[in-house]
């Protein structure tokens, strides 16, 4: 099996096509962990011009100083500015650590659609860990973990197609359910980076800091599943990924997305699906070749 987990890390592209440089493009993305002051990036003084940022918070807390107000960037809190800008984003001395992720984009149709939701939105967006820009960045980063960007034009669509959605979810934003708590966003968030682990909602609660039985009551409460259900429907989702994209069997598949043997994993993707991967497998990319 080579399908690495999620970890820590930094991708940069340096693609040389440009026409697809002009419509959009990626220029680095990552997971990242700082724990120190030295972390501190001043808008006005960056070489990397042209650049557009999105940047979300994994857990503890950093800050952004930008149109005269300094914002607290805590978990579930993104952010998306130009290079160049009149901001400073920075690990405050008041937290410890902050944990983000983000992805740096470039090009004439990235520019249009980040003027236009900082114009009506702002600079500062709340994201649930389920929506759907998050979800695709945390794919960007397996793919580029796992060296699956491989090339100019697979890059410019997948550049496009976060820029689409990340305008799509912000076009929406007064449509969405109430924002999360920070805890129930750092236990999904915990989730999302450990499913391939055997974890389960003990494990979820810790990460959260809430007892066991307060933290399912509030985790059901906002994301309207139990801890569990939310964590098979992760696993479920990879699963169906790998059956379609690549050739590992049962077994290697509920290993990499935490389940012990492929008999439980059978059980329960035939629950969730209503088929079994065999069938998931053969049918769907029948349908697809049609």
């Amino acid at each position: 099996m080579e399908e690495k987990p999620l970890q820590y890390g930094s991708y940069g592209y340096r693609f040389s096509d440009p026409t697809l440089q002009n419509i959009a493009q990626i220029w680095s993305l990552g997971w990242d962990e700082q724990t120190t002051s030295l972390y501190d990036w001043d808008g006005t003084n960056r070489r990397d011009t042209g650049k557009y940022i999105f940047q979300y918070t994994i857990s503890g807390k950093g800050c952004i100083d930008i149109d005269g107000q300094s914002h607290e960037l805590t978990p579930g809190q993104g952010f998306i500015v130009n290079i160049p800008g009149d901001y400073r984003y920075y690990l405050p001395e008041d937290s410890d650590r902050w944990e983000f992720i983000y992805l740096t984009l470039y090009g004439d149709v990235v520019k249009k659609y980040w003027d236009e939701i900082q114009n009506q939105i702002g600079h500062i967006i709340h994201f649930q860990p389920n929506s759907e820009p998050v979800h695709y960045l945390l794919n960007l980063l397996s793919m580029a973990s796992n060296r699956q960007i491989s090339n100019a034009h697979q890059a410019s669509g997948k550049a496009y197609q976060f820029t689409m959605m990340l305008y799509t979810y912000c076009s929406n934003l007064e449509k969405r359910l109430s924002e999360w708590p920070e805890a129930i966003v750092e236990s999904s968030m915990y989730a999302m980076n450990h499913f391939s682990e055997e974890i389960g909602p003990d494990e979820m609660a810790a990460s959260s800091g809430m007892s066991r039985y307060h933290f399912t009551r509030q985790f059901k409460e906002y994301t309207n599943q139990t801890p569990i259900q939310y964590l098979t429907d992760i696993r479920i989702k990879k699963a169906k990924e790998l059956l379609l994209n690549t050739k590992y069997s049962s077994e290697d598949i509920a290993l990499l997305i935490g389940y012990k043997n492929a008999n439980y994993f059978n059980k329960v993707f035939k629950k969730v699906t209503g088929t079994s991967p065999g069938k998931y497998r053969t049918n769907t990319n029948v349908s697809l070749q049609k």
